[in-house]
């Protein structure tokens, strides 16, 4: 079998504008391979004398040898597109990295504008499942919050709700009444996928008290689909009744 440090994960490489998302993927990439203290240098200070933290902090420190540096290297340069190997000419990796950061935080008005107007009219997609639409607000969250934009529970709320369509007013609606001090992100989302749990179960119960239960097609009542014969007792008569209905 083979070593797990030796898997191939498969994630987008870096670009101009997934840094944020980047940097978690490869950093649990390099801790998955034992290579993240070639960038990191962390040592637990939780009961431990300053003594036994420098001597830690010296073991660690010997760990990073210029291959292993090497490899973490290749690794970097390995899961970004070409137009962010100008930054990975540095042999030390911790430089390669703390330089990532900085470049794609600095990013100008511009693209903090653009990216608070993407998050403020995103809606959501009408075949997108519910957890599917909350992961990608958040995720939208986070981009602006890697470049040092401030997005509070309410801005995602705002965002997570005005995005829905009008099947969640009522839901909406609902919200006012809950106390602000509960009114947190977390908690919508909870009350969020609990209603879609609902309404789909409000859907499947139409469904059923159609003909789309019985033949596949809408816009008449299940008890009059001929599509499954009826039974028993009355059934000539049952019959007419359902043909002079429908004439």
């Amino acid at each position: 079998m083979a070593d797990d440090s030796d898997r191939i994960s498969h994630f987008p490489l870096l670009h101009d504008g997934n840094y944020g998302k980047w940097s978690i993927r490869m950093e649990a990439e390099l801790i998955w391979k034992g290579l993240w203290d070639m960038v990191f240098v962390e040592v637990d200070l939780n009961g431990k004398t300053d003594d036994e933290v420098k001597a830690e902090l010296q073991k660690l420190l010997v760990k990073r040898t210029a291959k292993k540096m090497a490899e973490v290297r290749a690794e970097i340069i390995l899961r970004v597109e070409c137009n962010q190997l100008a930054h990975m000419h540095d042999r030390n990796p911790k430089v390669i990295w703390e330089m990532l950061a900085q470049l794609h935080h600095a990013c100008g008005l511009g693209t903090r504008m653009a990216l608070r107007w993407k998050l403020l009219t995103v809606a959501k997609e009408a075949t997108e499942s519910m957890s599917a639409w909350i992961s990608r607000v958040k995720g939208m969250a986070l981009d602006l919050e890697d470049i040092g934009v401030t997005v509070d529970d309410e801005d995602q709320i705002l965002v997570l709700t005005t995005g829905l369509d009008k099947s969640y007013d009522s839901f909406i609606i609902s919200l006012d009444s809950t106390a602000t001090a509960d009114l947190t992100f977390d908690h919508v989302v909870n009350r969020l996928l609990n209603e879609d749990v609902w309404q789909g179960s409000v859907v499947r119960e139409d469904l059923e008290a159609t003909g789309a239960a019985l033949c596949g097609e809408e816009g008449h009542i299940r008890v009059f689909c001929m599509a499954m014969p009826i039974r028993g007792k009355g059934v000539e008569r049952a019959t007419v009744a359902v043909d002079n209905y429908a004439f």
